[in-house]
């Protein structure tokens, strides 16, 4: 039988949720305590669930204060909060799942991997997309038919607003760029640009421009969408990362996210929904995240067990931390 390693996770807002609802079910995670200053949050989810049943924390402290066993943390704190808490959760001397992005600027995100890479305990990044079966199904293809990208296209539209709403909403610490560290690129294109690097290897950030509603960066206000223009070796990538999206004609926007990419004789797109090479159905698979989420979980007990810490998914994202930040200081120049 066996025996499942006892995670606590901090942090219970919505990005929390997603973790929650892998470990459910997950035959080697099971949350043990949950911990959030808002009292609110902590019965939200004692409501959606049950099942998890669960005490909950207001700090960090409070929880250690109950000396109870664990084996890891899960992190899915606002980005500003690491900060305080950093020093705090790695002299808990346990194994770390982070929440995107590693960091809010490369400085950041390096000082983070070093220090947790020195404790010895282990440090992963949650990012899905590189365990999401369409794009695993993407990479294994290119790799078996030793196919070389010319160009690739890709965007992630969150599809969140909806159209002529009027004064721009109150965003809290996401749209303040000191906290949160930055806008549409950092919080949904970290991913894209985490894929790109998964995809091509190393790449160098051309041209970046960033907007906010009509108005360009001004190196303050989070912008709500962002173009990336990059070269790897041989590849010219192209990156849209937009809040809104393409109007659905209801009132709102299309939430949708693809890869496009051009070989020398094939085209092959793919998003969460599957493959295609010239049109034509390659693989198939379910657009939401569970199965995604659920080998994240899977690794990171893999990692804690072997105590391997070195893959490429770790040492990635560092690279993609400093693609984001060169991005961000080519727009701050316009």
């Amino acid at each position: 039988m066996t025996i499942k390693k006892q995670v606590v996770i901090i942090g219970l807002g919505k990005q929390a949720e997603e973790h929650i609802e892998a470990t459910i079910g997950h035959p080697e995670i099971e949350l043990i305590a949950g911990i959030d200053t808002s009292v609110t949050r902590q019965q939200a989810i004692s409501d959606q669930y049950p099942e998890i049943n669960m005490p909950f924390f207001a700090s960090l402290e409070d929880f250690l204060a109950q000396n109870l066993a664990f084996d890891a943390f899960i992190l899915a704190l606002p980005h500003h909060a690491y900060q305080g808490l950093w020093q705090p959760i790695l002299a808990c001397q346990k194994p770390i799942l982070k929440e995107k992005p590693l960091g809010r600027h490369y400085q950041e995100a390096r000082v983070f991997m070093t220090q947790a890479n020195e404790s010895g305990h282990g440090l992963m990044t949650a990012i899905q997309r590189r365990t999401h079966p369409s794009y695993v199904a993407l990479v294994n293809y290119m790799s078996d038919h030793n196919l070389m990208a010319n160009e690739i296209h890709a965007h992630l539209h969150l599809g969140k607003g909806k159209v002529n709403a009027g004064k721009t909403p109150d965003l809290g610490w996401r749209g303040d760029r000191a906290q949160s560290g930055g806008g549409a690129l950092l919080d949904a294109g970290y991913h894209m640009v985490d894929l790109l690097i998964y995809l091509l290897g190393d790449f160098d950030v051309v041209a970046a421009t960033m907007w906010l509603e009509d108005r360009v960066d001004n190196g303050t206000d989070n912008e709500d969408r962002s173009w990336l223009m990059g070269r790897s070796h041989q590849t010219w990538l192209f990156l849209d990362t937009w809040v809104k999206g393409v109007e659905d004609g209801n009132g709102g926007y299309q939430k949708s996210e693809s890869v496009r990419i051009q070989c020398d004789n094939c085209e092959i797109i793919a998003n969460r929904e599957g493959v295609w090479v010239d049109g034509k159905s390659i693989f198939t698979a379910k657009r939401d995240w569970q199965q995604a989420m659920s080998q994240q979980l899977t690794d990171f007990v893999r990692r804690i067990d072997t105590q391997n810490w070195e893959d490429d998914v770790i040492w990635d994202q560092l690279p993609a931390m400093l693609k984001i930040e060169q991005a961000y200081a080519l727009s701050n120049q316009y």
